[in-house]
């Protein structure tokens, strides 16, 4: 893959994320319990090495129980790993942006003490106070077993896993580049030549045959003799990854991913990765729900942009059952149980209704109408997989005032006698209007965030912001970035390492 289409690290952004309807969580809590120990802003596998190598140097060579000073250590460790991968034209390593133009500036010596500093004063290679470690990858190096916490609050890499990593690492890039990479952190300067010494320590340099990609290897598929409990799932996600480069033999976009576990496979899998693939179709059936939902919202708030001065919640009503009875579609006539029992899930244009959902393209009312289509749908598809409705009931449990996929089926179900176009109506009040106005207000309260997308004015709903439905992020992009660091995924999909590691899985 080339270093420019790789995710780049410059300064982490506070998002808020809307999540205007609070659906989105739900989808979030599934793809952790499917990929943990990654996240979507962990991007590189060897800053787990790395890091633990980092840790270790500071424990072995004068490391005290002041925060501050462990603190300044691991900036420069980051600033340094970010100016080594700007020199080697590679991304996905938090202050690349500040490394390159640092670069450009010129000249045969590099000082970045100012840089790595926490001075606000100063042009910092990154803004957060522990860099790219404490704001993406400490949380998910811990829940892999390399890093946890001293009494002193210091974070430092586990006796068992966190040592080995390090001390792989140390041997992967040898004694002599070891010593010099310490030396340079310490000293916080470094020349042009150094950088280009120190380029084996680039995420893309993990050797093909080395013991630290098998323990990489080793530590992501949890295969070794007693795994952290979450590793087993991670590394059943995995292999599905590589089953997909497989099957449609290229390295597979996070999309390809999602799509090709969607549906059962031809040939079957093992019962453990069958398990976790229909996980990751409730995942994927979920994350389409809460699109549509999002879709029928950014419908209501077109409807309240009509008007300048708004609409009440009961004109919205009205509008929504005219405007459908208006298209004459038989479909949205009858009974929500008739429109839903009329699908063939099988036939069903899912990935086409996705694409256009997501799209920012075309009528809002037309994707609308889409949106009823793919939940009913969703529905029969649910309601005719006993395996995916035993899936559901076990990954999406009822939390409090937490909507999912399972609480919109539930609740549509409820009137499923209903015409559509009148349960549409009901749902479009109660299940998206009010209900992002109670999201919205619980971000306030709680989060000091204005998130409203329309407001209150003496009772009517004025039009603030649209809303373009978009799904969530599960995680996938850096899985298979992960896999292709450690030469199991190429850009025609499989490597034959990576073969082999499917096969001794299947």
């Amino acid at each position: 893959m080339s270093a420019e289409l790789l995710p780049q690290w410059t300064e982490k952004v506070d998002k808020r994320g809307l999540d205007p309807l609070g659906m989105q969580n739900s989808g979030v809590v599934l793809y952790q319990s499917l990929l943990p120990g990654i996240s979507n802003v962990t991007l590189r596998m060897r800053y787990y090495g790395y890091y633990c190598w980092v840790s270790e140097t500071y424990a072995r060579h004068g490391a005290t129980n002041d925060f501050e000073s462990w603190r300044n250590w691991i900036r420069r460790a980051e600033a340094l790993y970010a100016l080594v991968a700007a020199r080697a034209e590679e991304g996905g390593v938090g202050g690349v942006d500040w490394a390159n133009r640092r670069l450009q500036a010129g000249g045969r010596s590099i000082d970045f003490a100012a840089a790595a500093s926490t001075d606000a004063s100063e042009e910092r290679y990154l803004r957060q106070s522990l860099g790219v470690f404490g704001g993406a990858y400490y949380t998910q190096m811990a829940e892999m077993g390399l890093f946890t916490q001293n009494r002193h609050g210091i974070q430092v890499a586990t006796r068992d896993l966190g040592r080995r990593a390090a001390a792989l690492f140390a041997e992967a890039i040898g004694s002599d580049l070891a010593k010099l990479l310490r030396k340079k952190i310490v000293d916080a300067q470094v020349s042009v030549r150094e950088l280009d010494r120190l380029g084996p320590i680039a995420p893309s340099e993990i050797e093909g045959d080395s013991d630290e990609r098998a323990f990489y290897e080793t530590l992501l598929f949890a295969t070794e003799p007693t795994p952290i409990p979450s590793g087993p799932s991670r590394g059943a996600s995995l292999y599905l990854i590589l089953e997909t480069a497989r099957a449609i033999e290229e390295r597979p976009r996070p999309d390809d991913v999602r799509w090709h576990l969607f549906d059962p496979p031809q040939i079957a899998l093992t019962q453990r990765l069958e398990d976790q693939r229909r996980h990751w179709e409730l995942y994927h059936c979920q994350d389409l729900m809460q699109v549509a939902s999002a879709g029928l919202l950014a419908w209501a708030i077109g409807i309240l942009q009509e008007v300048d001065a708004g609409r009440t919640v009961g004109e919205i009503r009205a509008e929504v059952v005219e405007r459908l009875t208006a298209r004459d579609d038989q479909d949205l006539t009858s009974a929500w149980i008739t429109l839903r029992n009329g699908v063939t899930p099988e036939e069903f244009g899912f990935q086409d209704a996705w694409d256009t959902l997501t799209s920012r393209r075309g009528s809002v009312e037309d994707k609308a109408v889409l949106a009823i289509r793919l939940m009913a749908a969703l529905d029969q598809r649910v309601l005719t997989r006993p395996d995916l409705t035993e899936t559901l009931l076990r990954d999406l449990p009822i939390r409090g005032g937490a909507h999912s996929l399972r609480t919109e089926l539930e609740w549509l179900r409820k009137g499923e006698a209903l015409p559509v176009i009148e349960r549409i109506g009901d749902y479009i009040v109660e299940r998206v209007v009010r209900r992002h106005s109670w999201v919205a207000m619980q971000k306030l309260r709680r989060q000091r965030d204005y998130t409203f997308l329309f407001e209150t004015r003496d009772g009517r709903l004025v039009y603030l912001s649209g809303y373009q439905p978009v799904p969530t992020t599960p995680r996938l992009a850096p899985a298979i970035q992960f896999l292709e660091d450690i030469h199991l995924v190429d850009e025609d999909g499989l490597t034959r390492g990576g073969l082999q590691v499917l096969e001794a899985a299947l």
